[in-house]
């Protein structure tokens, strides 16, 4: 039987973030699991075309950027995760299918949990989601639900 020890919820604080939660919780419980967390907010790769002095994007709005999501991830687990709350939380700074691989692999991940996002058709077929970018990449498994 597949046991998992380490469970991954890549999160951006919105609905389909607390969608998942009930399914996080049972394999949580189901497998004795480790929980994490993981928000990757954008960095200044994201913004192309911009000119951005990268002193200016580090030290000033990235930083704030950053207490703001530190901020929304201990309200995120206070309000939504009372009773399962996560051994690790963490927030990052990159593109989100990047990051959350690097995660899987530095934490030795072994389940990630995510939604998928109503993406479009035709974005999806140019582009992928952010869920499909995950599976194609994390190298464990995924399940992703439909909120």
């Amino acid at each position: 039987m597949t046991t998992f020890s380490k469970i991954l919820l890549p999160i951006d604080f919105t609905e389909c973030s607390t969608a998942v939660l009930d399914h996080a919780k049972l394999m949580k419980e189901k497998f004795d699991a480790e929980l994490h967390l993981l928000y990757t907010m954008p960095g200044q790769e994201q913004y192309k075309g911009l000119e951005l002095e990268s002193d200016w994007f580090a030290n000033n709005y990235a930083n704030s950027l950053k207490n703001e999501a530190q901020s929304a991830m201990q309200n995120f687990i206070s309000r939504n995760m009372q009773g399962f709350e996560p051994q690790k939380s963490e927030i990052r700074v990159g593109e989100v299918v990047a990051e959350t691989a690097r995660y899987v692999e530095k934490e030795g991940i072994d389940l990630i949990i995510t939604a998928s996002h109503g993406c479009h058709r035709a974005e999806s077929r140019i582009y992928g989601s952010i869920a499909e970018g995950i599976s194609r990449e994390s190298g464990c498994p995924v399940m992703i639900i439909h909120p």
